[in-house]
C-alpha cells in the first residue's frame, strides 16, 4: 500500500539515476506538497476555510511527513493558502522529500546513495532495486486511463498530478501522450470520483490542483529565461 506521494515518486524518479526524470525537475518538489496535502484532506486532517487551509482534525498518522505538515500547520499563528503551503513545503526537502523517499528505501524498494557533482557538491540519489512496484503502480493508471477501470480519489488525484507534473509521456509512453492527456482531461473534468468524497475534499483538491500548476507554471517560466 502506498500513499499518492509514494506513488508520484516512483513514476516521477529515473530508476538508474534516482533523481526526477528530466521532465519533472522543476514540478516533482510541487505535485508532491500537493499529494500530501491532498490525500490529508481525504483523511479529514485539513480542510478549505475561506480560501485558507485549516486543521479539521490534529490527530497525529503513522507517516511522519503527514505529522510533519499537520504539526507546521498547527504551529502556525496564521491560516495560510494553499498556494503557501505548496511552496513553503516544496522547498524544504528533508521535511518532505527525504522522508518519502526514505519510506521507499525501508520497504525495500529504492536504496540510498551519496553522489558526488563537480568534485565537491554532494547530494542524496535513490535508485530503484525492486521495479515491480513501480510497475504495478503504471499497470493501474493504465488500465484506468485506456481500459475504462474506476478511479478511486487516491487514483484520481494521482493522475491529476502526473498530468499537473508533466509526467504524461514518462508514465503512458511518448506515443500515447496525445491520447493520455485527453482521456486523463476527460477524468479530471469529469470527476467521475467526486460521489466518493465530500465536497469540502473536492473543494481543497481543486484548490491543490490550481495552487500547483500555477507554481509549477512559475517555476518553469522562471528556469527557461
Amino acid at each position: 500500500m502506498f500513499t499518492i506521494a509514494e506513488a508520484l515518486i516512483l513514476l516521477g524518479t529515473d530508476d538508474e539515476k534516482g533523481t526526477a526524470v528530466s521532465s519533472a525537475s522543476s514540478s516533482l518538489n510541487y505535485g508532491l506538497t500537493g499529494s500530501i496535502l491532498s490525500e490529508l484532506a481525504m483523511m479529514g486532517r485539513i480542510e478549505l476555510k475561506d480560501g485558507k487551509v485549516i486543521l479539521a482534525d490534529d490527530t497525529l498518522t503513522e507517516i511522519s511527513y503527514f505529522n510533519t505538515v499537520i504539526d507546521e500547520i498547527k504551529e502556525d499563528h496564521k491560516e495560510r493558502t494553499v498556494e503557501h503551503w505548496i511552496n513553503h513545503f516544496s522547498g524544504n526537502t528533508k521535511a518532505i522529500n527525504d522522508p518519502v523517499y526514505l519510506s521507499l528505501v525501508d520497504k525495500g524498494i529504492l536504496k540510498e546513495e551519496d553522489k558526488t557533482y563537480f568534485l565537491f557538491f554532494n547530494t542524496n540519489v535513490y535508485p530503484t532495486v525492486d521495479a515491480r512496484p513501480e510497475q504495478e503502480i503504471r499497470k493501474h493508471v493504465n488500465d484506468v486511463v485506456f481500459n475504462n477501470r474506476t478511479a478511486d480519489p487516491e487514483i484520481a488525484m494521482l493522475l491529476s498530478l502526473i498530468k499537473t507534473c508533466d509526467l504524461t509521456a514518462e508514465v503512458f509512453g511518448r506515443e500515447r501522450k496525445e491520447e493520455a492527456d485527453k482521456k486523463l482531461a476527460e477524468i479530471i473534468e469529469n470527476n467521475e470520483y467526486g460521489k466518493a468524497v465530500s465536497k469540502t475534499v473536492q473543494d481543497m483538491e481543486a484548490a491543490i490542483l490550481m495552487a500547483t500548476t500555477t507554481v509549477v507554471t512559475t517555476t518553469v517560466i522562471m528556469n527557461n529565461n
